[in-house]
């Protein structure tokens, strides 16, 4: 759904950045391990916040947006 299209390897990678700092994505974390609960369901809702992680990757690292989000939370 995200376009250009990512590998699920990538994917992961947006979904653990998400779940960490965006309240929609908090069913994403696995409450017994804390990594990231394959069994939950992406929605349309969720692809404009991965759609935008992905813009960011494009430009940065992963550790540079993870302290974008970081920020972000900070400010609220």
């Amino acid at each position: 759904m995200l376009k250009p299209k990512v590998s699920a390897r990538q994917l992961q990678a947006y979904l653990n950045i998400a779940r960490k700092y965006l309240p929609e994505f908090k069913k994403f974390t696995n409450k017994k391990t804390g990594g990231l609960n394959g069994m939950s369901k992406l929605y349309k809702c969720h692809i404009a916040p991965l759609q935008e992680i992905r813009s960011l990757a494009r430009e940065h690292t992963l550790a540079d947006i993870e302290n974008e989000f970081v920020q972000r939370g900070s400010k609220k």
